[in-house]
């Protein structure tokens, strides 16, 4: 499995615009043309912001997590089940979930990428280059 590097990193935030007015006016970070809640898209540092949607304990809230941008999503799911871990594909709000349970599985659901919760409940992204939501619209999102 080759990883190029980190896609994006999520921040949890309870209000965009004091979070956005922090990350591009003190911070500088530029915002992406078409999507204003991403940031420093050219600047080698991407950051998702994302609203913070639930309350108290928040260990399963998916605004909080780090997405890494491989190769192949196939060598991905191949992997993680080979080692007994659970991928699975998400909508954008992450509100539907649908199991990968087999590695030839179609990776077409929701946003077009996939995640895993690491033993410690932490979860992890993996990101194809111009494929699901990022090949979408623009040809070079990171």
């Amino acid at each position: 499995m080759n990883f190029s590097g980190i896609q994006h990193v999520s921040m949890r935030v309870t209000d965009f615009d004091r979070a956005r007015a922090f990350y591009v006016d003190v911070l500088g970070l530029v915002p992406h043309p078409q999507k204003s809640n991403w940031l420093g898209y050219e600047q080698g540092c991407p950051i998702h912001l994302m609203l913070r949607t639930r309350s108290g304990d928040d260990t399963d809230d998916p605004s909080r997590h780090v997405a890494l941008r491989v190769d192949q999503l196939e060598e991905v799911v191949a992997r993680l089940l080979e080692h007994g871990y659970m991928p699975f594909q998400s909508d954008v709000k992450q509100s539907e979930h649908r199991p990968l349970r087999s590695k030839e599985q179609p990776l077409d659901f929701g946003i077009g990428t996939v995640f895993v919760r690491d033993p410690d409940g932490n979860l992890i992204e993996f990101v194809e280059k111009n494929r699901g939501i990022f090949g979408q619209h623009d040809p070079n999102p990171f």
